[in-house]
């Protein structure tokens, strides 16, 4: 988002991924309904390592948040990539596009469109299993890195193939939304549905006016109080920051941010978090307001049996889990050198 770099001028990125495509054939949701095709991007970087048996034994995952796609690792390039902590010299890092984001199959992409199954956080992390399995053949995982609703995604994995991965990283993520988060994406697809234009999903021409709405709400709450202060030296520029991303929203799709909500307004793992035995490391940030310490971090920390917690500062809030991810470099360097069978293994 441009508007951040009110404050940094530094968020370049220094690697360029080519995605790669896959067709999942006859992919079954949660609800029932099976599309004959399936399509997911993604991307790799590093080298595959292989052990005795032509294994690929090096794998990395990084899944991304709630907006972008395979590229968002891009932003966390201080700490993944060549000679970073998460390294690509040693480890074969795939970033997949979620399921749901254009990209991979999503409302928009598809030319079924309102009749897009409604599809939860357990089918994005099973459409990127049957990715992993079938099409790259990969028995074993070393870690998984979520950021916010990657991390829900992250945490499903855990539950469901907790016997092929060695650790999680949970950066600015929680086992369930708490109920402000729970409001606001709520309201965001009472907004949607209320446009005149949007028509139950069958629209002819994108409702505009509900993106751009849509993405005030979202950019008046996702940085902390702080930024908006320090950040902006007038009401002008407030006001000109929030056209610049009315601007940039109205390249979102209105299915697909209404699909993508309802997945997310049902993440709640509350009930299960106690059978995640994997070891976690679980990152936040103080001035988060969407995914906040007392209510979100902590309680995740909490019941998670095996974890450690580092929480930093950015006044960046949300955005901080990948704008300011060099935060928390020294802590996630610290854990995966804990993970002594990891450390061998490489």
């Amino acid at each position: 988002m441009q508007v951040l770099k009110t404050c940094r001028s530094d968020w370049g990125v220094d690697t360029i991924l080519k995605p790669k495509h896959h067709i999942l054939k006859d992919f079954k949701f949660e609800s029932g309904e099976v599309l004959p095709e399936l399509e997911l991007e993604y991307a790799t970087q590093g080298i595959e390592k292989k052990d005795e048996d032509g294994n690929i034994e090096n794998v990395f995952m990084y899944l991304h948040g709630w907006s972008g796609d395979y590229t968002s690792v891009q932003s966390l390039n201080d700490v993944i990539g060549s000679g970073k902590v998460i390294d690509t010299n040693s480890l074969y890092v795939i970033s997949p596009t979620a399921l749901g984001s254009p990209g991979s199959a999503s409302p928009s992409t598809s030319d079924i469109r309102a009749d897009f199954p409604q599809y939860t956080i357990k089918d994005m992390i099973m459409a990127h299993y049957r990715l992993i399995t079938e099409k790259l053949e990969i028995k074993y995982i070393r870690g998984i890195m979520g950021t916010s609703m990657g991390g829900f995604q992250a945490l499903n994995w855990a539950l469901e193939f907790p016997e092929i991965i060695d650790f999680l990283i949970l950066n600015g993520t929680s086992h369930c939304i708490s109920n402000r988060m729970y409001g606001v994406y709520s309201l965001m697809n009472r907004i949607i549905m209320d446009d005149p234009g949007y028509n139950a999903g069958n629209y002819i021409f994108n409702p505009i006016t509900a993106m751009e709405n849509s993405a005030n709400l979202s950019f008046l709450w996702s940085l902390s109080p702080q930024y908006y202060e320090k950040c902006f030296a007038s009401s002008n520029e407030i006001i000109s920051a929030v056209e610049e991303m009315r601007a940039e929203a109205r390249a979102w799709d209105a299915n697909d941010i209404f699909w993508r909500n309802k997945a997310l307004l049902g993440h709640d793992l509350s009930a299960k978090l106690s059978n995640i035995k994997i070891p976690a490391l679980v990152i936040g940030i103080k001035e988060d307001q969407v995914v906040d310490v007392p209510n979100n971090i902590i309680p995740l920390h909490n019941g998670l049996e095996n974890s450690k917690i580092f929480v930093h500062n950015s006044i960046l809030g949300h955005y901080g889990c990948v704008k300011d991810i060099k935060n928390a470099s020294g802590a996630i360097e610290n854990f995966m050198s804990s993970q002594k069978e990891l450390t061998k293994k490489i």
